[in-house]
């Protein structure tokens, strides 16, 4: 009986470091994704950013599904990390975003200007 015991202990302990293994990998993985991420917001590749989002996206749900049990201080820092990473490229965004708001107001600006001024000139 106690043998059986010890067993299922050590199977058990065994399960919890394969998915502690298997969870740093998809931290790794996530981290490496959101520092690519990062990359091309910076390079202001936006649709690579978008195609990596989606996919990591379904690596966080994959990674913290079953993940009820307290959380070691590794996976607390991959977090850290991640959300830092994710302040920086949304931060990105939001500045390209209001950059090619502002840009689009200068163009309407000139576009209207060159149509008051063919205007004026068809008068003549």
């Amino acid at each position: 009986m106690l043998q059986l015991v010890s067993n299922k202990f050590a199977e058990t302990e065994e399960n919890k470091d394969d998915l502690d293994r298997q969870r740093r990998f998809q931290l790794a993985k996530l981290l490496q994704c959101t520092e690519q991420m990062l990359i091309c917001a910076q390079k202001e590749d936006w649709d690579s950013v978008e195609e990596m989002e989606i996919s990591r996206k379904e690596e966080l749900v994959a990674c913290f599904q079953d993940s009820l049990e307290a959380q070691s201080l590794l996976i607390a820092e991959a977090i850290a990390t991640l959300i830092a990473l994710n302040t920086q490229i949304a931060l990105l965004v939001k500045n390209a975003r209001t950059e090619t708001m502002s840009e689009q107001n200068r163009l309407q600006s000139g576009k209207s200007a060159v149509h008051s001024y063919q205007q004026n000139q068809d008068s003549f």
